[in-house]
Order: C-alpha cells, then sequence, then structure tokens
C-alpha cells in the first residue's frame, strides 16, 4: 500500500498528486508544530500543529486512492474510445478519396436500381404518350448510348431524331430525358477501337424490362476478345461523335443512313496515318472497318470493291505504286486474289492500249 502510496504521488495524474503531497505537508507541518510547542513550552503551537494534523485527517479521508485511480482509469477510458473514434473518421488524403469512392459506388447502384424500376414500368401505351410529350419526330432511330460523360449518361436506350439544324437525343434512364446537339457541330463519326468491357454487368437493365430489351436488342454492342500478357480481354468498339457522345456500333447503321448519311467516317490509326498506303488503299480499310463493326453489310463492302479498283485503274499514278496498291489490299485482305489477277490484268490492257 505504502510503495502504491509513494508511486502516485510522483507518477499519478494531476488531481492525485495535489491530494497526497497536501496530506503530506498537513501532517509534516502538524508534527514540526507539536513538537515546536513541546521544546518551547507554547501552547499555541502546539494547538496549530492539532489544528493541521486534525486538518490532515479529514483530507486524507474525504477522497481515497481507489476514487483518485477510478477516475484515472475513466480518463484513460475516455481518451481510448475518442482516439478510435478518430480512426473511424475519414482523414484526409487516400482515407477521404477511399469514402468518395464508396460514394459514388452508392450513387451509381441507386441510379441503376431507378433505371431498372423505370424500365420495367415501360410499356407500348406508356412510350407512345413519352414520345409524343418530347415530339419525337416520325422519322427518327432508335440507339444505344454507350457513354456521353458530360451529361453523366452510361449505356442509356435514346431515340434520335433531327430538324433543321439540331439532332435531338430522347434517352430512357431514370426517367425521359432529352437534350440536342447542332447538326453543323457533328463532322464524322470516330471509331473508337478496344473499349474495355464486361458482357455481364454492361446493360443490367435489360435484365429487367422485356419490353425494351426487346426492342433494343439489335443495338447492344457486339464484342471481341484480345489477348495481353497471354490473359483474354473482352473489348468493344464504340463510335463517337461531337460533343463526346458514344455510341455502340449497331446504333450507327440506322443513324447513318437515315439521319446523317453525309457525314464522313473518321479513324484515327496507324494505317490512316500512314505516308505507305495511298486513299484508295485507305478508303477499302475504312469501309473494312464498317463492315466488321456492322455499319454497312457484306454486301455493301463487295460492291465497294469494284468501285474503288476502278477510282485504281484511273488514277494518276505510277505502274510501281498501282502494283503495290493491288499487293497491299491482297495482304490485308481487303481484295481476294481473283480481284489482283482481274485488275492486274485490266492495267496491262489499260497501258497497251494507250501506246
Amino acid at each position: 500500500m505504502i510503495e502504491k502510496i509513494i508511486n502516485s504521488m510522483f507518477h499519478g495524474n494531476l488531481k492525485t498528486k495535489i491530494f497526497l503531497w497536501s496530506v503530506v505537508l498537513m501532517a509534516a507541518s502538524a508534527i514540526f508544530l507539536l513538537m515546536a510547542g513541546i521544546i518551547l513550552g507554547n501552547v499555541f503551537l502546539g494547538f496549530g500543529g492539532v489544528v493541521i494534523g486534525l486538518a490532515g485527517l479529514i483530507t486524507s479521508q474525504s477522497v481515497s486512492l481507489n476514487d483518485l485511480q477510478r477516475a484515472k482509469k475513466k480518463k484513460k477510458k475516455k481518451e481510448k474510445k475518442d482516439k478510435e473514434k478518430m480512426q473511424e473518421e475519414p482523414s484526409p488524403g487516400r482515407d477521404s478519396e477511399e469514402e468518395e469512392f464508396v460514394q459514388e459506388e452508392r450513387s451509381k447502384k441507386e441510379k441503376d436500381r431507378e433505371k431498372a424500376k423505370y424500365l420495367s414500368s415501360m410499356n407500348d401505351k406508356k412510350l407512345k404518350k413519352i414520345m409524343k410529350e418530347h415530339k419525337v419526330n416520325q422519322i427518327h432511330v432508335k440507339v444505344m448510348i454507350d457513354s456521353y460523360p458530360a451529361k453523366d449518361i452510361e449505356q442509356a436506350p435514346a431515340f434520335m431524331w433531327r430538324t433543321d439544324t439540331m439532332l435531338h437525343f430522347m434517352t430512357l434512364t431514370g426517367q425521359a430525358e432529352e437534350f440536342e446537339v447542332p447538326l453543323e457541330d457533328i463532322k464524322g463519326f470516330l471509331l473508337v477501337k478496344n473499349v474495355a468491357a464486361n458482357p455481364d454487368k454492361d446493360y443490367a437493365f435489360f435484365q429487367y424490362s422485356g419490353f425494351i430489351s426487346k426492342m433494343f436488342q439489335p443495338y447492344l454492342p457486339e464484342y471481341f476478345e484480345t489477348t495481353n500478357d497471354g490473359q483474354l480481354e473482352t473489348k468493344k468498339s464504340t463510335f463517337r461523335i461531337e460533343p463526346g457522345i458514344y455510341l455502340t456500333n449497331s446504333s450507327v447503321a440506322n443513324l447513318r443512313k437515315v439521319l446523317l448519311p453525309g457525314v464522313a467516317f473518321l479513324v484515327d490509326d496507324q494505317v490512316i496515318a500512314s505516308t505507305r498506303f495511298n486513299e484508295y488503299f485507305k478508303e477499302l480499310y475504312r469501309s473494312s472497318l464498317l463492315c466488321k463493326n456492322m455499319v454497312i453489310t457484306l454486301d455493301e463492302y463487295r460492291e465497294q470493291i469494284p468501285k474503288t479498283l476502278d477510282a485504281l485503274l484511273d488514277a494518276p499514278i505510277s505502274g510501281t505504286e498501282f502494283v503495290n496498291t493491288i499487293y497491299d489490299l491482297n495482304k490485308y485482305r481487303l481484295i481476294s486474289k481473283n480481284d489482283v489477277v482481274t485488275y492486274t490484268q485490266r492495267y496491262r490492257e489499260l497501258k497497251m492500249s494507250s501506246h
């Protein structure tokens, strides 16, 4: 017990130290005054020592050391709880970023639930009413918007139509929403290759609405697999029109034919950028990409081959360039060997007749 008291005098909290040292000082003062009173024969000094001694005794009995220790433990417990609370709260930097990510995921899930609920309630009567309210033109097409980041639109079925100066969109997400794009801003369709995809999670709303699924099924993206460091990855291609609207590959065919027949098809890749290939090669190369992405049919591509090769025959190019172009077209499987033989023979006959 004495060891515990001494330890608390030097290592206890402030309240404990004040209490113990005050008791010790009062006891020492009482003893000193009593001894002085006896030696000097002074009654008043002795009486003062008795009074201080009684005060010290009363003080020592007013608060127990256990009470002080419990208060100390209580304080430590509170400090521990405060520390744990601080650890649970997001700290700056990475923790706040993680919290933001969690909030974004919750927001996305909430939007997905709203979209699913809205689309599952859709039927023919309701859709016709919505289209009438938004004044959807009778000449319209169905498309799938893969993404439009500026308006936070992702994987949304939409109706598109045009007026004199605008291309109009009406999307079906958590509700019917309309926006428009000036026709003069749309300079072409830009092919965006090898976009990361997840067929199991993409376009999840299709599992909730049979009516919408049946209507927009033809406009889902075409998926394909590529390898990356030996690992299979699922990809898709999209087409971008300004101002940053990405459409699925299967949406572009009827849009291009019905609404924007004169808009150019744009490709930004190594083949188009290369100076090795002339414009006749690039023309068939672009057509082959349109065919692979279901924008034109295989028959339409085959119709394009003789048109391009006939233009190549009449082109003001050297015999070497003609032969190299025919060779490259066959090498990249854009034309058949039969086409090579046929047009090489026609080129020779044309040159012979010109001399």
